[in-house]
């Protein structure tokens, strides 16, 4: 029951902050950002291929990667924990595996 009730929150979450991104609210804080962060920490420990695709998203885009780890600096532990489990660092070791594998 509780997951049938928090998958939905994090996908509302999740998308509101995508949709608030380009818009300037006069917040004391970008709404977005924080919108987006709360999504995917309530939606990486529910759903596998949600953390895969954020995974490859933060491997593919370091500079995305760089800021939500800036932002993650202040947030709650389930951010935290969300972005230990979507750290890239196990895609670059793979790739560089394949590169050191393809060059004999």
């Amino acid at each position: 029951m509780k997951n049938f009730l928090l998958v939905p929150a994090g996908w509302l979450s999740f998308v509101s902050g995508v949709l608030l991104l380009p818009i300037p609210l006069p917040l004391p804080f970008p709404a977005g950002p924080v919108l987006i962060l709360l999504g995917c920490a309530i939606l990486t420990p529910r759903s596998k291929p949600f953390r895969r695709a954020v995974q490859r998203v933060r491997y593919r885009f370091s500079w995305l990667s760089n800021g939500m780890d800036r932002l993650a600096v202040r947030a709650p532990s389930s951010v935290k924990v969300m972005m230990a489990q979507t750290s890239p660092l196990a895609l670059k070791r793979y790739a560089r595996l394949r590169e050191f594998r393809s060059n004999p």
